[in-house]
């Protein structure tokens, strides 16, 4: 299948690139083109949006994908966007959502055939807002190359990779043993005993990070997320790391909860679990590695592609 695939250059989640990359790893042919170009003044950015639309647009006309794709759907300006809508003749426009939402995305949202949401909740709103595009949940997605089998050549310890926020940032605090942190904003002050690594890192550098610690920590993003999951319910699994998860509502849609992944719903609980891993590496392994066949058979960038075909 030819793809041309839309998106944010460089976001912090690199999910443009994982896609990308994912897509070409299982034989479609890719295209990619950049929607945003941070960072610029927001007002160069909207200066230049219409013409990037259009060159954007004539780039599609000459490669002829069979699907567009837009990952991040509702971050893309109208004025890029509208000029590919346009064409004539062109092939379906998707967009793949995974932020919270209000109506003045609209102006955005009606320009998609098909819509895709990470989130169950973002997909009713959605729904109730009265958007014309077709939609379905389609959840986060893990790139089969990055797999790692679970091993007890691991760390013995749990890591976490995200930005903070003021959540995560009380429920880091509350973890008695020492985590590894990754990722912009974190210092010493966010727990004394914690290993702290301030930073963005390169997509390169997280499989090899989940598949050398015996565990890793998921936080969900307050600001972003209501009912879905994130990136980091999938990759630490994919690289056979047993997964200690947030008790989200969309969970049960793409884990078995207590057998592919471990869920906790307070602090308590979470530290509960993480004293087990650290008694139990055994139980912390096969916690990994039904986590790990779980993502191959159910929850790659193909099967993703493949649900959303079914709907285009």
């Amino acid at each position: 299948m030819k793809l041309f695939l839309l998106g944010r250059r460089h976001s912090v989640n690199h999910w443009l690139e994982d896609a990308a990359a994912a897509f070409a790893a299982a034989g479609h042919t890719v295209a990619v083109g950049h929607v945003r170009r941070p960072p610029i003044p927001a007002g160069i950015e909207r200066a230049l949006a219409r013409p990037i639309g259009e060159a954007l647009a004539q780039r599609i006309r000459r490669i002829a994908p069979d699907l567009i794709l837009c990952i991040g759907g509702f971050h893309a300006p109208a004025a890029v966007l509208a000029p590919i809508a346009a064409l004539p003749g062109r092939p379906p426009l998707a967009g793949w959502v995974g932020d919270r939402f209000d109506d003045d995305a609209r102006g955005v949202a009606d320009l998609y055939d098909a819509v895709g949401f990470t989130d169950t909740a973002l997909l009713e709103r959605h729904r109730s807002l009265g958007f014309r595009a077709a939609s379905l949940f389609l959840p986060h997605a893990a790139d089969p190359t990055g797999a790692r089998p679970a091993s007890e050549d691991r760390r013995r310890r749990m890591v976490f990779i995200a930005n903070p926020t003021p959540h995560r940032r009380a429920v880091v605090a509350a973890v008695r043993q020492p985590l590894t942190l990754y990722g912009p904003a974190w210092t010493a002050e966010d727990g004394a005993s914690h290993e702290v690594h301030a930073g963005r890192l390169a997509a390169s550098a997280l499989p090899p990070l989940y598949a050398g610690h015996l565990a890793a920590l998921n936080i969900r993003n307050e600001i972003n997320v209501l009912s879905g999951l994130n990136q980091r319910n999938f990759d630490p699994c994919l690289a056979g790391a047993a997964l200690l998860t947030d008790d989200q509502p969309d969970l049960t849609l793409c884990f078995e909860p207590g057998v592919e992944v471990a869920v906790w719903r307070d602090t308590e609980e979470l530290n509960d679990l993480y004293d087990r891993v650290l008694s139990n590496p055994s139980w912390a392994h096969a916690l990994g590695e039904r986590g790990r066949r779980r993502v191959l058979a159910d929850h790659t960038f193909a099967a993703r592609l493949d649900a959303l075909k079914r709907l285009i």
